[in-house]
């Protein structure tokens, strides 16, 4: 049983958003600290995981934020981090074409970064959870596309290279130190494929099942959202010697509808009317990229 008195309580009235991520949203509540608050249905168990595995990237050498405390806010839990002098990177890009295009660099050298690193053993294998979403959403899809879909994953190679897992600007904080990620619930490893497939729903999927949902998320334009996509896989593809390869994009946008669709069977768009949308869009551009 959980004992609330074991935590201080933090306000984030009137403070600034820098960052939003599926399970929580980022406050600035000092110059020097921030707090990440999760929903309410985030298990504390959840967070306190989380919390670890900030601290385990730090030490790995990932660009991320030294964690603290938790913390109540409000009826949520948050977990306090240090990160100095954050400005929210939608506000950023949307000073100018010349910050937006800084951003794709910058972003894409960090993710770089990330998949150099050799994960530990104990992290998901994003390979295997993407095997089971697809059996998962096999009822979906009919046994013809889940089995192509099935030797699609089958074909990735084998790695045990860190990813993020939810690699997208909103989980990006520009510092005065450069650039750093947050939102490490998702840690894991596997072939940089899959970090790529995430940045494709950010940038390109969601926008296209719902250009106002997507871009009221990310603070800017439909084209700008997929000007980031079409850079970041251009830079990523050319500087790991992947090579501009259209079948990449293809793979990517199938690899993360599959873990749209599955996300959306295990009941994580609990509105019947936004999961039905979602899940309607997902299938027709699925037997698109499949076609």
């Amino acid at each position: 049983m959980v004992n609330d008195n074991e935590f201080r309580t933090v306000s984030v009235d009137d403070c600034e958003i820098v960052g939003r991520g599926a399970h929580g949203i980022v406050y600035k509540i000092a110059p020097d600290t921030i707090v990440k608050v999760y929903r309410r249905n985030v298990p504390l168990k959840s967070i306190r995981q989380e919390k670890e595995r900030s601290r385990r990237a730090l030490v790995l050498g990932v660009p991320t934020a030294i964690s603290f405390d938790i913390v109540r806010v409000g009826y949520s839990y948050g977990t306090v981090y240090e990160l100095l002098d954050a400005e929210p990177m939608e506000k950023y890009v949307n000073k100018s074409r010349e910050n937006l295009d800084n951003f794709i660099e910058v972003s894409e050298k960090l993710l770089e970064e990330i998949h150099s690193i050799d994960a530990t053993e104990d992290l998901p294998d994003m390979k295997a959870d993407h095997l089971k979403w697809n059996e998962n959403i096999r009822e979906w899809i009919g046994d013809d596309a889940a089995n192509r879909i099935k030797r699609i994953i089958e074909e990735v190679p084998d790695s045990h290279k860190l990813l993020h897992g939810d690699f997208h600007m909103k989980n990006i904080i520009l510092t005065k130190n450069g650039p750093m990620i947050i939102d490490m619930d998702t840690l894991c490893y596997g072939d940089g494929i899959f970090d790529l497939a995430t940045i494709t729903n950010s940038y390109l999927i969601f926008p296209r099942i719902d250009s106002v949902a997507a871009t009221t998320v990310l603070g800017i334009s439909v084209e700008d959202a997929r000007y980031i996509w079409e850079r970041t896989l251009d830079l990523y593809l050319k500087n790991t010697n992947e090579g501009d390869d259209s079948g990449i994009r293809n793979k990517c946008q199938i690899l993360g509808i599959v873990r749209v669709l599955d996300y959306a069977k295990r009941g994580g768009i609990p509105d019947p009317d936004q999961r039905k949308v979602v899940c309607d869009k997902c299938l027709g551009f699925l037997e698109t990229l499949l076609d």
